[in-house]
C-alpha cells in the first residue's frame, strides 16, 4: 500500500522499473565502487568473466607503523615511498602494524589436561600441609617424650636431623635391614617407618622388640608365624605391622622405658594412614587385631577405640576371603591364612558375648565348624594352633547356646523352655569339650618339648576362657531362676556357677601366676577373673546371703583376697596404668582387707551387711574405708562406676 507523501526509492526510468544495475547492485547483496568508478560509463562495470566480482581492492594497512606507533604519531608518506619520512630520516625499518592474532580457543584435550595439572598441584599443596601437621606432632611428641626421659633441650635441632634421613640410626637400619636389590644406585632410597626415624631404634633394639612378641605377647594370641614376619620383611612390605609389634612390645622393654608412649602414638598415625590410603593385606589385618587386643590404657571408657579396631580387620579378613582356601599361595602362606581367619573368628565370637552383641562373622561359619584337626594338617604348624581349634571349638558351643536364646524368650518359656536346664546343658559340653581338648594337649606336647612350658601355660589360658563361658553360661541360667523359681542353698545352679567362679580365680592364682608369664597377658584375661570375682562378690548382698553358708563366705573373702594380693604383685602389674593395677586399686579399696574382714572376726558380719538395706548405705561402708589408704579421687569415681557395672548388677 502506498503512503502519501511518501517517495519511492526506485522511482520509473523510461516508464519501467530499473533493474539492479542502474544503481551500482550486483547479485550479490552489496557491492561497493571506488571513487574514479562512479561516473557510470560501461567501462567501469565489472566483468562478468572476473573471478569475483564487485571484491574489493587491497588497500594499505590503516594506522602508523610500528617506529610512528611508538612515538603516538601518524605515517607521513612522501609520494611513490613505501616508507614513511620519519623512518627514512632515522634509517628504521618502516613495519606495518598488523592486528595481534588472537588465542586460539583451547580444545577439550587442552582444558582437561589443565584440569589434572590444577589437580595434581592441590595434591601436591595438601599433602605438603598433611606433612607440615604430621611433623608439628611427632615434634611435640618427642619434646615431651625428652621432657619425661632426659634433660636434652635442643628438641628442634634433633627432629630436622632426623627428618633428614641421614641419622646414624636410620643409616645402619638400612644397611641391616635392606634386600639385596636395594644397594643398586638406580633404585630409590629406601625410607623405614617413623617409629624407627624418630624413635632412633637400632637394628639390635628391633631385634630384642621382635624377639619379646615372639616368646612373650604372640604365644597368648598366636596369630603370626616368626617366619614369616620377619624386621626384614615386614619393614619394607608392611611398615603397619612392623610399627604394632615394636609398639605392643615397647610395652615390656625395660631398656627404655619411656619407648612405649610415643610408638603407641605411631601406630595409632600408622592405623589411620592404612585405613584410608593403604592397601588391604592379611598384614594389616593382623596389625588391627592386635591393636584391638593390646590396645593404649585410657582414663575414659568413651575413649576405647578397640571394637573400631576390631570392627575395620574383621572387615579386612572378609574382604579377603580369608574363609576360602587360596590355590595359588605356599603351604605356609595359606596357614597364615587360615590362622588369621579363625583368630577373627574367636576375637568377634569373645566380643560378642562379653557385651551382648551380635557378631559380625557368622558363628555357623563352614570353616571353623570344621577345624578340629587343623592344628595338624601341616609339618608347619605352630605349636599354639591347637589351642586355637580348642578355642574355636569352644565358641561354637556358646554360639549354639545364644540361639537357643535368642528370640522370643519368655514366649518359649510358656512353651516348656527351661533356661536353667539348658544353662547346665551348656556348662556340661563346655567341660566335656575342655577335657577332651586337654587330652589331646598332653599328646601334642610330646612333639614339642622346646616350646613346653609356654604351651603349659596356653592351655592354661584356654581352661581359664572355659571357666569363664561356664560361669557366664550359669549366671544367665541363675537370673532366671532368682525370678522364676525359690532357690535354696542347695540349687545345682546356685552350685555350679560358684564351682566355675572359684575355677576361674584358682586358674590364674594357683595355674597362671607362678610361671610369670601373667604380665603378658592379654587385658581380656583380667577382665575375665574380674567378672569371677564380682559374681562371687554380689552373692554376700544381703539379697543372697541367706543362699550363701558361713563355709562358702568365708571361701569368698579368703579367694578375692589372694586375688587383690597377686594383682598387686610387682611380678604382674607393670604401672600405675597396667589394667592389673587398677583392678587391683578396685578391689583394694573395696575390700581393704579390714572391713569385712573385721566384721566378719566379730561375728557379725551377716548382721552388718543386713543393715546396709540400700546400695548407697552399702557403698558408704566400703568407702568408709578408703581414706585408709589415701585412693585419689580418679580411684573413688572409678570405685563408684564398677560398683555400678559389676557388683549392683540387679539379678
Amino acid at each position: 500500500m502506498k503512503v502519501e507523501g511518501a517517495t519511492d526509492p526506485y522511482p520509473l526510468v523510461d516508464g519501467a522499473r530499473p533493474t539492479s544495475s542502474h544503481y551500482g547492485r550486483s547479485d550479490s547483496l552489496f557491492n561497493f565502487y571506488s571513487a574514479d568508478q562512479s561516473d557510470g560509463s560501461e567501462d567501469n562495470v565489472p566483468d562478468a568473466a572476473s573471478p569475483r566480482r564487485g571484491t574489493r581492492p587491497p588497500a594499505k594497512s590503516s594506522g602508523a607503523c610500528v617506529h610512528c606507533k611508538s612515538l603516538k604519531v601518524r605515517c607521513e608518506f612522501s609520494p611513490g615511498q613505501k616508507t614513511c619520512q620519519r623512518c627514512q630520516a632515522g634509517n628504521y625499518e618502516c613495519i606495518p602494524r598488523s592486528r595481534k592474532k588472537r588465542k586460539p580457543a583451547p580444545t577439550h584435550e587442552d582444558l582437561q589436561l589443565r584440569a589434572h595439572q590444577q589437580d595434581a598441584q592441590i595434591y601436591q599443596l595438601l599433602a605438603q600441609f598433611d606433612t607440615l601437621k604430621a611433623n608439628n606432632r611427632i615434634r611435640d611428641r618427642m619434646t615431651r617424650t625428652e621432657h619425661n626421659g632426659s634433660k636434652r633441650t635442643n628438641y628442634p635441632d634433633r627432629f630436622e636431623n632426623l627428618a633428614r634421613g641421614d641419622s646414624p640410626t636410620e643409616l645402619q637400619v638400612i644397611a641391616a635391614f635392606a634386600p639385596t636389590q636395594a644397594h643398586e644406585p638406580d633404585l630409590p632410597r629406601l625410607t623405614p617407618p617413623d617409629i624407627v626415624r624418630f624413635c632412633s631404634l637400632t637394628p639390635n633394639e628391633i631385634d630384642d622388640l621382635f624377639t619379646i612378641f615372639f616368646e612373650r605377647i604372640n604365644p597368648f594370641f598366636s596369630i603370626l608365624d616368626q617366619e614369616l614376619h620377619t624386621p626384614a620383611a615386614l619393614i619394607w612390605t608392611c611398615p603397619f605391622l612392623f610399627t604394632v609389634i615394636c609398639s605392643t612390645a615397647a610395652r615390656y622393654y625395660a631398656s627404655r622405658p619411656t619407648l612405649y608412649s610415643s610408638a603407641q602414638d605411631f601406630a595409632r598415625d600408622a592405623s589411620a594412614k592404612s585405613l584410608i590410603e593403604g592397601p588391604r593385606t592379611i598384614d594389616v589385618c593382623q596389625a588391627y587385631l592386635l591393636m584391638a587386643l593390646y590396645p593404649p590404657p585410657k582414663k575414659k571408657w568413651e575413649e576405647d577405640r578397640r571394637w573400631i579396631l576390631m570392627g575395620v580387620a574383621i572387615r579386612v579378613a572378609l574382604e579377603l576371603e580369608l574363609d576360602k582356601p587360596l590355590p595359588s599361595c605356599g603351604e605356609r602362606e595359606s596357614l597364615n591364612r587360615t590362622r588369621t581367619w579363625l583368630n577373627c573368628f574367636c576375637v568377634d565370637g569373645s566380643h560378642s558375648i562379653q557385651f551382648g552383641k551380635m557378631p559380625m562373622i557368622r558363628l555357623d561359619d563352614h570353616m571353623a565348624l570344621h577345624s578340629q584337626n587343623w592344628y595338624c594338617s601341616s609339618q608347619m604348624n605352630q605349636p599354639f594352633d591347637v589351642h586355637l581349634c580348642a578355642y574355636v571349638q569352644i565358641i561354637v558351643i556358646m554360639a549354639r547356646w545364644r540361639k537357643e536364646m535368642e528370640g522370643n524368650l519368655r514366649q518359649r518359656i510358656r512353651d516348656g523352655f527351661n533356661v536353667v536346664k539348658s544353662a547346665i546343658e551348656t556348662e556340661e559340653s563346655l567341660d566335656r569339650e575342655m577335657n577332651r581338648w586337654a587330652s589331646l594337649y598332653d599328646e601334642q606336647y610330646s612333639y614339642n618339648l622346646l616350646a613346653l612350658a609356654i604351651c603349659l601355660y596356653r592351655g592354661d589360658t584356654t581352661r581359664l576362657i572355659t571357666a569363664y563361658l561356664r560361669l557366664v553360661v550359669l549366671a544367665a541360667g541363675f537370673q532366671h531362676a532368682v525370678r522364676h523359681t525359690n532357690l535354696t542353698r542347695d540349687s545345682e545352679i546356685l552350685k555350679r556357677s560358684i564351682d566355675a567362679a572359684k575355677s576361674v580365680i584358682e586358674v590364674t592364682v594357683k595355674r597362671l601366676y607362678p610361671t610369670g608369664n601373667l604380665r603378658y597377658a592379654m587385658e581380656a584375661n583380667f577382665v575375665y577373673v574380674s567378672f569371677a570375682a564380682a559374681y562371687l562378690v554380689n552373692l554376700l548382698r544381703p539379697k543372697f546371703l541367706h543362699l550363701v553358708r558361713e563355709e562358702v563366705q568365708r571361701d569368698i573373702v579368703a579367694i578375692v583376697t589372694q586375688l587383690v594380693k597377686i594383682l598387686a604383685s610387682d611380678k604382674v602389674a607393670l604401672d600405675g596404668r597396667h589394667t592389673p593395677l587398677s583392678i587391683r586399686a578396685f578391689w583394694q579399696t573395696l575390700w581393704l582387707l579390714t572391713k569385712w574382714r573385721h566384721l566378719y572376726r566379730r561375728g557379725n558380719f551377716h548382721q552388718s551387711t543386713q543393715e546396709c538395706t540400700t546400695r548407697h548405705q552399702l557403698e558408704r561402708v566400703i568407702l568408709g574405708q578408703t581414706s585408709a589408704i589415701q585412693t585419689p579421687r580418679r580411684v573413688l569415681t572409678r570405685l563408684r562406676t564398677a560398683l555400678t557395672t559389676w557388683i549392683w548388677i540387679s539379678v
